[in-house]
């Protein structure tokens, strides 16, 4: 008899791509998961709303930085992804929050990115694996739903909106705690002392002598809005060198020499050029601290001082674990096409030319 063929081989089955969290949905978290899908990659994004947007789906009353009135400081010209994804046309530069909610949402699903998102999942802890070379992600949905999962890379794409920062103002004896951090709604009671992230709209200024610690976007934007009902508005710019009024209800004032809480009558307040004035609220319009949380001191040994997150490698890769990625960290800087470019992949190099 003949022998029997030999069975053809099995093929090899094929490396499952290397799968990679992506913490947040917003425009950070976005783009990352389409380029990372773009790639070949398996993505899982954690988001802890119930819904995407991030810091642009506003909440009446719901606390964060954006407030009932934001419109953007960018025109839609530069603020999109990129050329291939505009604003619609037909809206005006400027846009309002709402309008840039609409845009991420069209986004997603455009990009079909909502069947890789986890929504109201809270992200408690990331942590390294060395002899898998992995990472150990673990995760909480409500009180119960406890998920532990197993990565080989991690993007962190919370962004630098949520932890507000207060700088300590000489003769006030105040901590962050003792700030109002949650928004401050019509009809409620003006607190002494607030950061940005409380303000929601005019009301609650009505009358008030007001003093805003900080003259970049949320500084001057505050005082523009609130300059309609307040009875004065002192704005902290320590870049100008004396007192400037800007019109009968609002005035630049330079740096902060003392300050002194008279309680009831309110907080007196010294600038460096000799001035003087007493108000009734103070506001922190003093941005935001990075916050990672949900890392380690082990896990990455993340160091945030002022404006810088260490040590990072281009500013997004963890120079000693480089599958650690933080996206978004520049500060000042055109956002949503510079998260894209962050997000994409390396290009192929060039091929030399020939003889």
């Amino acid at each position: 008899p003949e022998p029997e063929p030999e069975p053809e081989p099995e093929p090899e089955p094929e490396p499952e791509p290397e799968s990679q969290p992506v913490t947040q949905t917003q425009p950070l978290g976005l783009c990352a998961a389409r380029r990372c899908r773009e790639a070949g990659l398996r993505v899982s994004v954690f988001e802890q709303a119930p819904a995407l947007g991030g810091v642009w789906r506003y909440s009446p009353g719901g606390g964060g930085p954006m407030y009932s009135q934001l419109v953007s400081n960018l025109p839609k010209e530069i603020m999109a992804y990129g050329p291939q994804e505009p604003f619609d046309k037909n809206i005006r530069s400027f846009v309002k929050h709402a309008q840039v909610l609409e845009y991420l949402e069209a986004y997603a699903e455009r990009h079909s990115l909502g069947s890789s998102i986890r929504y109201s999942t809270r992200v408690e802890s990331v942590r390294r694996e060395p002899e898998a070379g992995a990472w150990r992600v673990r995760t909480r949905a409500g009180e119960e739903d406890v998920e532990e999962s197993v990565f080989d890379a991690v993007m962190i794409c919370n962004g630098h909106y949520d932890a507000a920062a207060a700088p300590p103002l000489p003769g006030l004896n105040i901590n962050m705690e003792d700030l109002e951090t949650d928004t401050v709604a019509p009809g409620e009671p003006l607190p002494r002392f607030m950061h940005a992230r409380a303000y929601d709209a005019p009301a609650p200024f009505a009358g008030a002598r007001v003093l805003l610690v900080g003259a970049r976007a949320s500084g001057t934007d505050i005082g523009r809005e609130i300059a309609g009902v307040a009875a004065a508005v002192s704005i902290v710019d320590r870049s100008t060198q004396a007192s400037a009024a800007g019109d009968a209800v609002v005035t630049v004032r330079p740096a902060i020499a003392r300050c002194e809480d008279l309680g009831a009558e309110g907080v007196r307040v010294s600038f460096v050029d000799g001035a003087e004035a007493t108000v009734d609220c103070v506001v922190w319009c003093t941005g935001y601290d990075y916050n990672f949380p949900f890392l380690g001191t082990d896990e990455g040994g993340v160091e945030a001082e002022g404006r810088r997150v260490f040590p990072l490698f281009l500013q997004l890769f963890h120079a000693a674990q480089p599958t650690l990625m933080f996206l978004g960290v520049p500060h000042s800087v055109v956002p949503f096409c510079l998260f894209d470019l962050q997000a994409r992949p390396e290009p192929e190099p060039e091929p030399e030319p020939g003889p």
